[in-house]
């Protein structure tokens, strides 16, 4: 019985989140390369609350989380960052929109 219940709380304890809830809540990395449709590439670095994002067309933008205190959506106007888990997509000014994998 002992060896039953220890599997059982591992196992629901895999499954609870810290946080504000969501997938991009426990999942992103501090510093995360991503390779993205159309050949463009970026780098995502976690500084805060921020992210600092640069790509292979020359963007670099600091992004805060819109709305505050969640880890999936980082915008300013012209730029947006949405993660999906291992998915992102990437929008900027003046570029194509692309869609992204880590």
């Amino acid at each position: 019985m002992g060896l039953s219940t220890l599997i059982a709380t591992v196992t629901l304890s895999a499954c609870s989140s810290s946080g504000g809830g969501g997938v991009g809540n426990s999942v992103q990395p501090a510093l995360a390369k991503w390779r993205c449709t159309g050949g463009v590439t970026m780098t995502v670095r976690r500084e805060g609350a921020n992210l600092l994002v640069s790509d292979s067309r020359g963007v670099e933008t600091e992004l805060p989380a819109d709305p505050p205190g969640q880890r999936e959506r980082y915008s300013k106007t012209g730029y947006a960052l949405v993660f999906e888990g291992r998915n992102a997509s990437w929008f900027a000014s003046g570029k194509a929109p692309t869609d992204c994998q880590r």
